[in-house]
Parts: structure tokens; C-alpha cells; sequence
């Protein structure tokens, strides 16, 4: 079940770390967030739903969120506010209530993934960050249909969030990436 307050918690936090960043950089900074977390843990911090879109994969409810839609907030648009302050069309910093010691909807390994993400890619610029998570397979799987507009978006699977590249910074044995698929897929103890 998709927790918006807890994206909303895991946006500020980030936001936290990086100080300012638009709205693309915080959508890849949750998704690698999202990627650590599954690989070691078998589930991601946000539990949002992705999908693959020309600028690479995009969790839905994280990219609502940063849109301030109130439809789609509705109860959670005064917190959203709260927690994340838009400064320009596109580009947040942490807002006036977004204090660490309220951010109870986050674990101790959400808040290390978080860390882990913010100190190694979040000096990167949004054009980078894109770069980057067009590498993956889960979107590399899709590019040749974006470069010919042949859709607007394809689902990923969490599963497909279990990738890893060559000389990736989030990697863990093979071991451990299959124990995380079994447990993702329901087959371990």
C-alpha cells in the first residue's frame, strides 16, 4: 500500500541533504533511494508505484506529489506543503516543518538508503541523474519505443528495480540479489 505521507517524508529528507532541487532530480533521487533499498532489503522506501517515461523511471505518487495536485493530495496537500516548500515552477527545498525528528514514517534502513543516495548521487546534476537511470535495464528495455514515441509509459515491475550495472555503487553479491528476489517473490523462509 502506497504511503503518501511517507513519500512526502522521504522527499523531505532528501530535500534535507541536497538543500534545493527540482522536481526530476527528487523523482531520481527516490528512485535510486528505492533501487538501494530493494536490493538489500527486499522492499522499497516508498513502496510507490514506477513506470518507465522518456526521462527514465518515474515512481507515480512521488511525481504527483512534487506536482501539488490538491485532487490527488486532497487531506495530504497542507502536510505536502509543510514538509516541502516549492520555490519556482519546478525547484523544492525542505519546508518549515520538515524537522528530522518528525519524520516517523521512515526506518532506520529508509533513512540509510536516503543517506546512502544524497552522499553519492546527489551532487549530480538532473541532466546526469537521467544519464544515469537510463542505464538500467528496466528502462533500457523501453528506450528504442520512447525514441520512437511509440508510447508515453511502461510499468516496472518491483522485480525489474533489482538490477544492477557493471560498475554500479549499489550493487551486492549475487547472493544477496537473489536471496532479495526470493523474498520479493515469496519463495524464501
Amino acid at each position: 500500500m502506497i504511503e503518501t505521507s511517507k513519500i512526502i517524508q522521504a522527499l523531505c529528507y532528501l530535500l534535507s541533504k541536497v538543500k534545493k532541487a527540482d522536481k526530476l532530480k527528487l523523482v531520481k533521487l527516490l528512485y535510486l533511494a528505492d533501487k538501494y533499498h530493494i536490493i538489500r532489503y527486499a522492499r522499497t522506501v516508498s513502496n510507490d508505484e514506477y513506470w518507465a517515461m522518456d526521462y527514465g523511471p518515474v515512481g507515480s505518487t512521488a511525481k504527483d506529489i512534487l506536482g501539488f495536485d490538491r485532487e490527488f493530495l486532497s487531506k495530504e496537500f497542507e502536510y505536502a506543503e509543510k514538509m516541502l516548500t516549492k520555490v519556482s515552477q519546478n525547484f523544492f527545498v525542505q519546508g518549515t516543518d520538515c524537522a528530522i525528528e518528525e519524520l516517523n514514517k521512515l526506518s532506520e534502513t529508509d533513512i540509510e538508503a536516503l543517506d546512502f543516495v544524497a552522499e553519492k548521487f546527489g551532487s549530480l546534476s538532473t541532466h546526469q541523474l537521467i544519464k544515469l537511470t537510463h542505464r538500467y535495464p528496466e528502462w533500457a528495455q523501453y528506450k528504442e519505443l520512447f525514441k520512437n514515441q511509440m508510447t508515453r509509459r511502461e510499468r516496472i515491475e518491483d522485480r525489474e528495480l533489482l538490477s544492477v550495472l557493471d560498475d554500479d555503487v549499489l550493487a551486492v553479491s549475487r547472493g544477496h540479489l537473489e536471496e532479495s528476489a526470493n523474498i520479493l517473490s515469496g519463495l524464501s523462509n
